[in-house]
């Protein structure tokens, strides 16, 4: 009987061991959700691959080149199946003989490859007119030529400029709507 009590006794101690370190471990840690010592933890990226110096083209019905466009680097994203972009640098139009371009410091390529958002510094160039948008973020849906953004640009001419919020665009036809507190200087040719 001896022996019975002697185990009886490991196991309710074992118990109560076990118990004390659950309750430890959903005091201390479940909060933070991280079990190590360091202060600082770094998620794993978003991302499952990384190109330096990539380049995209797309080509019309006909064989030509419907457009291209080229970035420094580029990640895609699991979480959504976007790419992400450094440094973009977008030419549409090349097959239409009207070149235009569009350029800034990081840009994101949807799931689809259908639309291409610049951010931060875009420059847009009409090579024919020598005219130029600016403005800090820009959406391209790259099957149509059509652009957009909600915010404020410059729209500059070889004989004047024009401020607006706000721009809706389609460079096939040619035809920008600016859309909220317009104002321009132009001077005579």
């Amino acid at each position: 009987m001896k022996g019975f009590n002697f185990f009886t006794i490991l196991s309710v101690l074992s118990a109560i061991t076990a118990l004390a370190g659950t309750v430890v471990y959903l005091t201390q840690y479940s909060e933070s959700g991280k079990l190590s010592i360091v202060d600082e933890f770094e998620a794993t990226p978003d991302a499952d691959s990384h190109l330096t110096k990539v380049k995209g083209l797309k080509y019309s019905a006909d064989g030509e080149i419907a457009y291209q466009w080229h970035a420094s680097s580029a990640e895609r994203l699991i979480s959504d199946g976007s790419i992400t972009l450094q440094e973009p640098f977008y030419i549409g139009n090349i097959a239409e003989q009207r070149p235009w371009t569009a350029s800034a410091l990081t840009g994101k390529l949807s799931q689809d490859g259908e639309q291409l958002i610049l951010e931060h510094t875009v420059v847009v160039k009409d090579l024919i007119r020598q005219a130029e948008i600016t403005t800090e973020a820009l959406n391209i849906n790259l099957e149509n030529s059509e652009v957009s953004t909600p915010l404020a640009l410059t729209l500059k001419l070889r004989n004047g400029k024009t401020d607006s919020v706000g721009m809706q665009a389609s460079l096939k036809d040619e035809r920008v709507e600016l859309l909220d507190q317009v104002k321009g200087r132009y001077e005579p040719y």
